[in-house]
C-alpha cells in the first residue's frame, strides 16, 4: 500500500512560491493506543492489556525525562527531546524567562542507519511509495484504481521546490 496524497496550490501573495502545486498527505484515518495494542498483540505473545500497561509507563517516564532535559532514545526508534523558542534581548539581564521563552515543542527525530556506502537509511520513510489519492476535491483527473502518478520517494522527507 503507498501512502497518499493530494494536491494543493500555494496562495500567500508575497510568497516567493505563490501559485505553485505541491503535494500534501492525505492522511487515511487515526489509529489509538488500544488499536495499535491490538495489532501489536496479534504480532506476538505478549497481551493487549500488558501492551497498553508498557506504553502507558512509557509515556510517563519519557514525560519526566524529556522535563528534566533528558533525551529519549528508543533503540531502531529514534529520538525525542525538547526544544524551546525564545524572544531575543540586547541585553542578558533583560532576557525574563517567564516573558521571553515562547514555546516548547517535543522534536522526533527517526532512527538512521547508515550503509557501507554512507548512504543513510531512515526507519519509517525508507521504501516509502507514494502516489496521488484517486478523487478528492480539487484533483484534475479521476483515475483508474490502481493507476498511479508515478510518484516516487524522498528520504529526506522534506518538502522540495523547483
Amino acid at each position: 500500500m503507498a501512502l497518499k496524497y493530494k494536491m494543493y496550490q500555494l496562495h500567500t501573495a508575497k510568497h516567493q512560491y505563490n501559485n505553485y502545486w505541491y503535494a500534501r498527505v492525505a492522511y487515511m484515518g487515526t489509529l489509538d493506543t488500544r488499536q495499535l495494542a491490538a495489532r501489536i498483540s496479534e504480532r506476538c505473545t505478549v497481551t493487549e492489556s500488558d501492551i497498553l500497561a508498557v506504553l502507558s509507563a512509557l509515556v510517563v517516564e519519557m514525560t519526566h525525562n524529556l522535563q528534566n532535559g533528558m533525551r529519549i532514545k528508543l533503540d531502531n526508534f529514534g529520538t525525542f527531546k525538547l526544544s524551546i523558542s525564545s524572544k531575543g534581548e540586547k541585553e542578558r539581564k533583560d532576557f525574563i524567562p517567564a516573558k521571553n521563552i515562547k514555546k516548547t515543542r517535543v522534536l522526533f527525530q527517526p532512527y538512521t542507519r547508515v550503509g557501507v556506502d554512507n548512504s543513510r537509511f531512515k526507519s519509517f520513510v525508507t521504501g516509502v511509495q507514494v502516489e496521488e489519492l484517486t478523487a478528492y476535491k480539487g484533483s484534475r483527473t479521476k483515475k483508474k484504481e490502481g493507476e498511479t502518478t508515478g510518484g516516487g520517494t524522498n528520504p529526506s522527507g522534506g518538502q522540495s521546490h523547483p
